[in-house]
């Protein structure tokens, strides 16, 4: 298995940074780089590599329709075969309604991530994101871009839905959030999505996780469907 050279990662950011000033949002200029608004700064995300230094790959398979009113129009160009068969038990959520031993509900999702890109939980796509300032009780616009990590490609007509809740500050389980736009994310250039609006309500530290292919069964291990989290900082 190999790893992905650096400058095919590079083209996340430069994807996102052109969808981003295809929103015309703000005018500031800076005379360097910048973080993205709400961008919390921490460790490296890692869980895709593997023991010897390379890059875990999950490639990706059939779409197990589970809604079929969410298979984008036109689907046959996608570069994801679409099957109305999901067989029987298939979920978005393998594992949903199961409690840990507090008596929470247990996540299924891998841990969030800190910065503004990284690997998706099942390491299919390598995800990056951009927004406008985001503020307390205002709108905010995420600039998402997806590209498939077996081959760096842009991960088109995955209608990215955002999941989002404040993280409590003892680092318990969340029980707050704020309602997610009711329809898939239009793409604005291949593998870029305007995910918004979402309007933070409290100031704090916010997971926002992005799913991809909401409408596919995750069970199959090589299912399109996908969801990577980042922290959000809302002052």
């Amino acid at each position: 298995m190999t790893r992905p050279s650096p400058s095919r990662f590079i083209v996340a950011s430069v994807l996102s940074g052109v969808a981003f000033g295809a929103l015309g949002c703000g005018s500031k200029t800076t005379s360097g780089p910048t973080s993205p608004s709400g961008e919390v700064i921490g460790p490296p995300d890692s869980h895709c590599a593997a023991p010897d230094g390379t890059l875990m790959v999950q490639t990706i398979g059939v779409c197990e329709v589970i809604d079929p009113t969410r298979v984008p129009t036109g689907s046959s160009t996608c570069g994801v075969t679409f099957t109305a068969d999901a067989g029987p038990g298939a979920t978005a959520n393998p594992d949903a309604g199961v409690n840990d031993d507090a008596g929470a509900p247990a996540s299924v999702y891998g841990p969030t991530m800190y910065g503004s890109a990284g690997n998706d939980d099942d390491c299919k796509y390598y995800v990056s994101w951009i927004s406008t300032p985001i503020v307390e009780k205002a709108d905010t616009f995420f600039t998402v871009t997806a590209l498939r990590v077996q081959d760096m490609q842009p991960a088109t007509c995955a209608g990215v839905i955002p999941d989002v809740s404040l993280d409590p500050p003892d680092g318990g389980f969340s029980t707050h959030g704020v309602p997610a736009p009711p329809n898939p994310s239009p793409e604005i250039m291949p593998g870029v999505y305007k995910v918004g609006p979402i309007r933070f309500d409290e100031a704090g530290t916010w997971t926002v996780r992005f799913h991809l292919f909401e409408e596919c069964s995750d069970t199959p291990d090589d299912s399109p469907h996908g969801h990577a989290a980042f922290f959000v900082k809302v002052p």
